[in-house]
């Protein structure tokens, strides 16, 4: 069983972090964003080798109505997760964008 999302998610993450000022982007963060946009959307499971229901899924979600939702969850878990980090620094080696 596979939430098809997460592929999505992360895909769309990829585009948009470094988009938004102030994000440091370590696996802490980046995991944090994630996490927090997956909560914000329905999940969509599917099961099988490969998993059933995908093709269409990924074509909803490739759609342009479904790119702009996943783009505003991701960039409002990217910046609410810029804007309260769980850490004081970025780890040591971390690239920040700005």
């Amino acid at each position: 069983m596979k939430n098809l999302l997460e592929d999505a998610i992360a895909e769309v993450y990829t585009r948009v972090s470094p988009q938004v000022a102030n994000f440091c982007g370590c696996a802490k963060c980046r995991d944090d964003a994630m996490s927090l946009a997956l909560n914000h959307v329905r999940p969509r499971y599917a099961t099988g080798d490969p998993p059933r229901g995908a093709v269409l899924s990924r074509i909803e979600l490739q759609s342009e109505r479904g790119q702009a939702e996943l783009i505003s969850v991701v960039m409002d878990a990217v910046q609410h997760v810029a804007s309260r980090p769980r850490h004081q620094t970025p780890p040591l080696g971390t690239p920040v964008v700005s």
